[in-house]
């Protein structure tokens, strides 16, 4: 343990991470804000979502539809353009890392990442990359750094800035152009998913380890801000959830379905508490544990997004984004909680979750709901949490010790 204090700190000193975590605090505000109004709009004022089917929200509030409408706006330009912030603070801060004054270095980091993420349409209208900008984190880092080099390499702060700057804004758009191009191309090869399929047509054995590889993977991608294949949230539509619903209403249950280990029966219903990574948890074990006045403010904040599976102020806050002590428990926790879940599921201990759930449903309760209230299972849910509470609780107290050593014990936002 003490090898990994002294390793995560002397990346936490790093240049390249000090540009990291400067990027993620500026934009922690931003995806706060944007948390609060996705968790408002998906599970408040839409007609589907889990608090506006329990107390009807969307048949007594006024103007919920124009609410709502203000709620999707916040949320589109915030988490779903979240890449774009981010290639404009890694650009600006490291452009600063360097000495350099210039104020132009994230502007010109905004500009490679839209160029980058463009798609042409036939209306001629500006067009983009959803996945990019909503899920391309690591690549905008990757875009806003390097196009930070180009303006420290060419801009000299003892001469006129203006001029200047045409050179690497020039070279910055062509090398932008070519990768804009270049995703083009590899557009037109459609790349189906392919979880559902895999599922239905290979055996139940080689179904648990696919879903169980899938999850790991796309808790991994997250860590590396990059999204995976079980991001989105559960559709309870794809081939096998349909098929386990049809099973479950001819029986009158779900304990018999055809397909127990699913992205929905196993990730969605039991390891993505509060977000990929059981982000409740850690908010939970930090709350509990950290000494750390920083953390715990950002969990406190973080706590009612995460509730509803939002998990992004907490990614950035922390930040967990990139932090090699908080990799291990990010994978671990969803791991135990998926090999658990396909324990008791394969020896008839819980019922398989096959009835729809409503959109923004707690982490905790769509297991719950999705068995259509089978208490053993909200009981194995709350066990889960515990348990990962405390494979958090050793990393959350050495990121508190890695904090206070590179000199961060007060940290504020």
């Amino acid at each position: 343990m003490n090898r990994l204090v002294i390793f995560t700190t002397k990346i936490y000193r790093s240049r390249i991470m000090r540009i990291i975590r400067n990027t993620l605090k500026m934009m922690f505000p931003i995806m706060l804000i944007g948390s609060f109004a996705e968790v408002i709009k998906m599970t408040f004022l839409t007609s589907t979502g889990f608090m506006a089917t329990i107390f009807g929200i969307t048949n007594w509030l006024p103007f919920h539809r124009e609410l709502a409408w203000s709620m999707g706006a916040i949320f589109h330009c915030t988490i779903d353009m979240i890449a774009l912030y981010t290639a404009f603070g890694a650009a600006h801060f490291t452009a600063k890392e360097y000495g350099k004054k210039t104020s132009i270095a994230g502007a010109v980091g905004l500009v490679a990442f839209l160029i980058i993420a463009f798609q042409p349409n036939n209306s001629g209208l500006p067009n983009f990359n959803l996945r990019l900008m909503s899920q391309g984190m690591l690549i905008s880092l990757i875009v806003g750094y390097l196009c930070g080099l180009a303006v420290v390499k060419f801009v000299d702060d003892d001469k006129d800035e203006l001029f200047q700057m045409i050179k690497p804004v020039l070279i910055v758009i062509v090398v932008a152009a070519v990768f804009n191009f270049l995703l083009g191309l590899l557009g037109r090869f459609e790349v189906p998913t392919y979880v559902a399929s895999f599922v239905m047509q290979h055996t139940q054995a080689h179904a648990l380890l696919y879903v169980l590889g899938m999850g790991v993977l796309t808790n991994f991608t997250d860590w590396m801000a990059f999204g995976g294949p079980f991001n989105n949230s559960p559709s309870f539509t794809d081939a096998p959830a349909m098929a386990n619903l049809n099973a479950a209403l001819k029986a009158g249950s779900s304990w018999n379905v055809p397909f127990k280990y699913t992205d929905t029966t196993m990730y969605h219903s039991f390891a993505n508490f509060g977000g990929t990574g059981v982000m409740l948890a850690l908010i939970i074990a930090i709350l509990l544990f950290s000494r750390h006045q920083n953390k715990r403010l950002v969990s406190k904040w973080s706590l009612f997004p995460a509730i509803f599976n939002s998990h992004y102020s907490m990614m950035l806050g922390i930040p967990v984004l990139f932090n090699p002590i908080f990799l291990i428990p990010f994978l671990i926790a969803p791991l135990v909680n998926m090999l658990l879940s396909a324990l008791f599921l394969t020896i008839h201990w819980i019922p398989a979750a096959a009835y729809p759930v409503p959109s923004g449903t707690p982490g905790p309760l769509i297991a719950f709901i999705g068995t259509n209230g089978n208490w053993l299972t909200l009981i194995f849910g709350a066990i889960l949490i515990g348990i990962d509470v405390m494979i958090y609780k050793p990393f959350v107290e050495l990121s508190d010790q890695v904090a206070e050593k590179a000199g961060d014990h007060d940290e504020t936002i």
